[in-house]
């Protein structure tokens, strides 16, 4: 009669849990940059598997059938650097970061650095193309 060795099960429930903690990880990351980027409403959808795809493409500005280039093998590499660059553009930290996102182990990194840091000079610049000179103080 075969018996399991005793460590399987053991093994099986901690490679389990680190993968459901490192889903989690990236779906609260991907939750904070929703709500750094103006997608508070939606920002649940981070959690939810294919929802999650459409809360990037709605985070990157583009239109719903960039979810069909997801789809396609190889053009996917590619759709998904687009999206995350623009991701990160949005909010606030360089486009380099979007695009470590999909490099393995350095994306936990370029995920934690768009959602937890603080926004970068991009962002304290004036929004409109003119300067507000009402609180500039004359020299003497």
């Amino acid at each position: 009669m075969y018996e399991p060795a005793d460590g399987g099960a053991g093994f099986g429930a901690v490679f389990f849990l680190i993968i459901l903690a490192v889903y989690f990880y990236f779906a609260f990351t991907q939750y904070k940059i929703a709500q750094k980027v103006g997608c508070a409403d939606k920002a649940w959808w981070s959690f939810v598997p294919v929802l999650n795809t459409f809360l990037l493409i709605q985070m990157a500005g583009k239109d719903w059938f960039w979810f069909l280039f997801c789809l396609i093998p190889l053009v996917n590499l590619i759709a998904f650097a687009i999206l995350w660059m623009e991701v990160a553009k949005a909010s606030g930290s360089s486009s380099i970061w979007g695009l470590l996102v999909l490099v393995p182990f350095l994306n936990f990194v370029a995920m934690g650095v768009m959602a937890f840091a603080g926004s970068t000079a991009a962002s304290s610049f004036p929004t409109s193309g003119r300067i507000d000179t009402s609180k500039v103080k004359p020299m003497a």
